[in-house]
């Protein structure tokens, strides 16, 4: 009697379990169809911009067929024949200061706003958040005037300056969240030992709000990396000086007059657009990390 009960209960238990695995089975073709849509969708573009970048002649601008050749590697050697190489110094250079700058600035004005006891400190840290949504070419009139005057047109120093300017709210808040993110009691720690309150900021706090210096580090790197409008009106000409990825790529010329070179602007786009791809491998997971673990209490 025991034996024909344990084989009931035993067939109903298997049957229960097979809808179940079904179910989930169904879940997860449902997932992974899903993901490779996604991925299509955000690939497809770059797909695109490399084989219409090897595109050889007029192929690139009159044949919508990414298939279709004659393919081949000119439009990058016309590329760097045009001084794209000094373009990329310079985007470089101006990127790269503006990124140190607002580090260093921000992560001190953020520290004080998460640690130091102020008052309305959420009015003061709205209004620096304000500051960032202010339109850009609002302040483009002035400020070409004011940097006309003071001798700063076509210098990376009228780039990275306002570029600095335009980014360090935004740094400001992100930083802050990070530092308000670490508990307390490690800087109480180090006080303890003997660590002068900067000492406590640049030898505990600093590098365990590392993950988030790293991502505010990328924002603003790409933000001053990608900028034009600024960079179109105070450093226009001259690629041995200050002109940046972005205004040469616009002010690309081909073999033919009144026709654009799509072949080259995509190739110079594929140039540009590959360094950061790497970067972003590379340090995935710090970049994760820093825009997750912010928002975490500690």
């Amino acid at each position: 009697m025991s034996d024909v009960t344990q084989e009931a209960t035993a067939t109903q238990t298997t049957g229960r379990q097979g809808p179940v695995k079904a179910r989930s089975g169904g879940r997860t073709w449902a997932r992974t169809g899903l993901l490779v849509i996604v991925l299509f969708w955000c690939l497809f573009p770059f797909f695109w911009l490399i084989m219409t970048s090897l595109k050889l002649g007029d192929r690139a601008l009159n044949s919508p067929d990414l298939f279709q050749g004659p393919f081949g590697l000119d439009n990058y050697a016309s590329v760097f024949e045009q001084n794209f190489h000094l373009n990329l110094r310079n985007s470089l250079a101006i990127a790269g200061m503006t990124t140190i700058i607002c580090i260093v600035i921000g992560s001190l004005a953020g520290y004080a706003l998460a640690r130091l006891p102020m008052k309305r400190k959420i009015l003061l840290l709205s209004g620096v958040l304000a500051v960032s949504l202010f339109p850009p070419v609002a302040l483009v009139p002035p400020l070409y005037e004011a940097w006309r005057t003071l001798g700063l047109l076509n210098t990376w120093e009228g780039l990275y300056l306002p570029y600095t300017a335009f980014t360090l709210p935004l740094t400001i808040f992100i930083l802050t969240a990070f530092y308000a993110s670490i508990p307390r009691e490690l800087e109480e720690a180090a006080r303890v030992d003997g660590a002068t309150p900067f000492q406590a900021f640049y030898k505990v706090i600093f590098p365990l709000a590392a993950p988030g210096v790293f991502a505010a580090a990328i924002i603003i790197f790409v933000t001053a990396w990608n900028e034009f409008l600024l960079a179109n009106t105070f450093a226009p000409r001259n690629p041995e000086i200050a002109q940046t990825v972005p205004v040469a790529i616009a002010a690309f010329t081909g073999q033919v007059e009144f026709q654009r070179p799509v072949g080259i602007i995509t190739a110079a786009c594929v140039v540009v657009v590959i360094p950061m791809i790497i970067v972003a491998l590379l340090f995935q997971r710090r970049i994760v990390a820093g825009l997750t673990s912010g928002g975490l209490k500690g």
